[in-house]
């Protein structure tokens, strides 16, 4: 498997001669009034990859990107739907083949195994977890989950895992803007908590996603790190990582 890390939580996976895109967002301008402007440069792609599937793990903006799917997703590809958000994505989508699976429930085409599994969002909104796995790798993509008591559940039931690719900015937001009252509880997994996560889920590494891109000093403000906190909290909890910046290829055989 080929695993390419994308903007903030997307990745592409290659796999049997086959694309998958996960939370693949490109264009953000929408969350700008919250998120504050990107403060490195957010990579292009859409004009390069053909995808065979497209999945998310909710609707937030910053993870599904109705665009990636028109540009991306081939004639004969396929969107694949946790169910508890099949109605609303078939409202934005309109007539467009989809594989909706309930939690737990598995898909296997090519030589491909996706399953949507719990998760928690930090605002309330429907959220699935993923677990993908061809011959030779297993990944679990946990999108912006919050904290929740699965995750020792998830490691038992979901053995092999390579690699965790979790949220780690354990951001506190205040969305009055749209309408949520503020809340100095983070909306999804700090540093600790991701390097705990993945430990929990025995998986070989975790992978940290969606932190560093954006910051506002009011409506969303991300815990910072660098790689001394990485570093440390990785011995004190005993779970290795690995860093992927935007654009860069892991390749796992």
């Amino acid at each position: 498997m080929e695993i390419q890390k994308l903007n903030w939580a997307g990745i592409k996976l290659i796999s049997q001669g086959k694309t998958v895109l996960m939370d693949a967002v490109e264009d953000f301008s929408y969350y700008k009034p919250v998120l504050g402007e990107a403060v490195d440069e957010v990579i292009s792609f859409t004009d390069e990859i053909e995808a065979d599937y497209i999945l998310f793990t909710h609707m937030h903006l910053d993870h599904f990107d109705k665009s990636v799917v028109e540009k991306c997703l081939k004639k004969n590809g396929k969107l694949i739907v946790y169910s508890g958000l099949e109605s609303v994505v078939r409202k934005i989508m309109g007539d467009i083949e989809m594989v909706v699976l309930n939690l737990n429930e598995v898909f296997t085409e090519n030589s491909i195994t996706f399953k949507p599994v719990f998760a928690m969002d930090g605002v309330g909104e429907i959220q699935s977890s993923w677990i993908v796995e061809d011959a030779t790798t297993k990944i679990f993509h946990g999108g912006d989950t919050i904290w929740h008591n699965q995750f020792w559940k998830l490691g038992k039931e979901n053995e092999n895992i390579e690699y965790a690719f979790l949220p780690a900015n354990g951001v506190v937001v205040n969305f009055e803007i749209i309408g949520l009252e503020y809340s100095p509880v983070p909306a999804s997994l700090n540093l600790k908590e991701a390097f705990t996560a993945a430990h929990l889920l025995h998986a070989k590494k975790l992978v940290p996603i969606h932190y560093g891109l954006f910051s506002h000093e009011k409506c969303y403000i991300p815990q910072l790190f660098d790689e001394n906190d990485l570093k440390r909290i990785s011995n004190e909890v005993g779970q290795e990582y690995r860093v992927l910046k935007d654009g860069e290829v892991l390749m796992d055989s």
